[in-house]
């Protein structure tokens, strides 16, 4: 844990001296901020279910747009009990025409109402942000056993990446092991094992590092592996032991030591 500490504090070096960081960030938080405009709980989890088609975020996103488009009712909010009964007697065009798809969906909108249910006093979205960050659900990754996670994890067939979809979508301050972020982090400096744990411990080291939202680095990371950037700034060496000692014991430059 120290070592990745360490190394996540030069890579944090690393990062900020880029010629052109500050561009990057603009880029990436304009990125983030069009992917979590806000939207209602139920279309969240029906984006990363859909998520498990392997399908572009754009072709996602402007189906989860039309389906808002099509049922639209000025009177009727999209609860997760409303979409959950919209999508019970709709067709599997809705899915990509995948029905496998549908069951999935159909069993995440089912498994967080039951939790809204337990918090009734809240609303959806915040029931959901709260998943998200919750120490439970940190510890349920943290400890690699993201599978018995009460939720989201017993649902069949929703893997760890598509978990952290959810939990970015839902304003959890997490991002996507990917494996992008995985080849910029290599980039950066990071050896080892190289499994989506490590590259998720690894990046949100970074983010503390940056006082950034680790959504936010990872867009940035993302976006440093797709440009193919290898070429960081090297940070200055630590002054050598003699100088140091030296410098303290005589008051005199190295140089005059």
């Amino acid at each position: 844990m120290v070592e990745v500490r360490e190394l996540a504090v030069e890579a944090a070096w690393k990062v900020r001296n880029l010629g052109d960081f500050e561009s990057r960030l603009e880029r990436a938080a304009l990125a983030l901020e069009q992917r979590l405009e806000g939207r209602e709980a139920a279309i969240l989890i029906y984006e990363a279910a859909l998520a498990k088609s392997g399908r572009s975020r754009e072709e996602i996103r402007a189906l989860t747009d039309r389906f808002r488009e099509t049922f639209h009712d000025p009177e009727e909010s999209y609860s997760i009990p409303r979409v959950s009964g919209l999508m019970g007697v709709q067709s599997d065009e809705w899915f990509f025409g995948d029905p496998e798809l549908r069951s999935l969906t159909g069993l995440l909108l089912g498994q967080f109402q039951h939790r809204v249910a337990q918090y009734n006093y809240l609303k959806e979205n915040e029931v959901l942000r709260r998943w998200a960050d919750s120490y439970d659900t940190r510890l349920f990754i943290r400890r690699r056993i993201y599978d018995t996670e009460p939720v989201v994890g017993v649902v069949a067939g929703f893997d760890l990446a598509l978990l952290q979809n959810l939990r970015v979508l839902a304003g959890g301050n997490t991002l996507v092991p990917s494996a992008d972020v995985a080849r910029a982090l290599t980039n950066l400096g990071f050896s080892g094992e190289d499994d989506p744990y490590e590259t998720l411990a690894r990046a949100e080291a970074l983010a503390l590092q940056l006082e950034l939202p680790a959504p936010l680095v990872g867009e940035l990371l993302e976006g440093l592996a797709r440009d193919g950037v290898t070429n960081f700034p090297e940070p200055p060496a630590p002054p050598r032991e003699e100088e140091s000692e030296a410098e303290e014991g005589t008051g005199e430059t190295a140089e005059e030591a």
